[in-house]
């Protein structure tokens, strides 16, 4: 079996839910894989070690890291290709919404964030999601669903 597709994803919205993981290792890889685990998120190095794929051949990975390691849009682009090359399925994207956009733009499934990002605290305060209402919480935004079209 292989990893799921964006589109597989898209057309189980609603109908299953993705369990989900951050994993540094490929120990935690292997043990999530096994777990059933199905969506990986993985340090960028992860996808470019050739034993990841041998312990997780049917997870959905996706690298991320955060905007301040990685910097701007262009940044962000010159990051990405190299992983997509490697196997990565999608990117974890914590940067602007028009670094989202672009992603998507030049054909690269990308996650952006939507809520509580650690690394932008000075604008919500420590470790405290920004006040919602489940409404408004559930209601997707335009940074959270961008794809190629």
């Amino acid at each position: 079996m292989a990893p799921p597709t964006v589109r597989d994803l898209m057309d189980q919205r609603g109908k299953h839910q993705f369990a989900m993981l951050r994993v540094e290792t490929l120990d935690e890889a292997e043990a999530a894989a096994k777990a059933g685990v199905e969506l990986l998120s993985v340090p960028p190095s992860m996808v470019m070690d050739r034993r990841f794929r041998e312990v997780a051949p049917d997870a959905f990975a996706f690298p991320g890291d955060n905007f301040y390691e990685i910097g701007g849009t262009d940044d962000f682009l010159r990051w990405a290709f190299p992983l997509y090359k490697h196997g990565a399925d999608a990117f974890y994207c914590s940067g602007s919404l028009a670094t989202v956009r672009a992603m998507a733009d030049h054909g690269l499934p990308v996650c952006g964030h939507v809520g509580l990002i650690p690394s932008k605290r000075t604008w919500t305060g420590p470790s405290k999601a920004p006040r919602a209402t489940r409404r408004s919480a559930a209601a997707p935004k335009a940074s959270s669903v961008l794809r190629p079209g």
